[in-house]
């Protein structure tokens, strides 16, 4: 489970090895994938992608977003 505050960001973009699985459980966040892909996802949104690609991600919602986030293999 990954709980992030309103405002609340990974404060840049960054990569390492691995694949990442999220499901947002409630709340909302964006995502940007490499500095092209963008997406905004809601309560019962997923998303797949290859942990090389650059990432980055905030919560622009006034409401904690809680996601599913499922990293291989585990870096935090």
């Amino acid at each position: 489970m990954f709980h992030i505050a309103p405002g609340a960001s990974s404060g840049g973009s960054y990569h390492h090895e691995g694949e990442e699985f999220l499901y947002v459980l409630s709340g909302s966040c964006e995502f940007w994938l490499d500095e092209v892909e963008h997406y905004r996802l809601e309560s019962g949104d997923s998303l797949y992608f290859s942990s090389h690609q650059t990432h980055r991600w905030s919560n622009v919602g006034d409401v904690e977003a809680v996601l599913l986030w499922i990293n291989t293999p585990p870096t935090f």
